[in-house]
């Protein structure tokens, strides 16, 4: 994983928990994760594809 970071609180995905839920696709592996202000996030591959909160204004 790269050096990615929760677009909401700038956390360190690579310290997560791996907690969530993991599944094969066509493209490869998608991963839900759960950073620790809360929100959801997508990886596809271990890149960051999307996440539930926009970022916070001003963070």
């Amino acid at each position: 994983m790269t050096d990615e970071r929760c677009p909401r609180c700038q956390w360190p995905l690579s310290e997560l928990v791996r907690a969530g839920s993991s599944h094969p696709v066509s493209a490869g592996r998608l991963d839900y994760r759960r950073c620790v202000c809360g929100t959801w996030l997508l990886l596809v591959n271990g890149t960051l594809a999307g996440a539930t909160r926009e970022p916070r204004i001003g963070a």
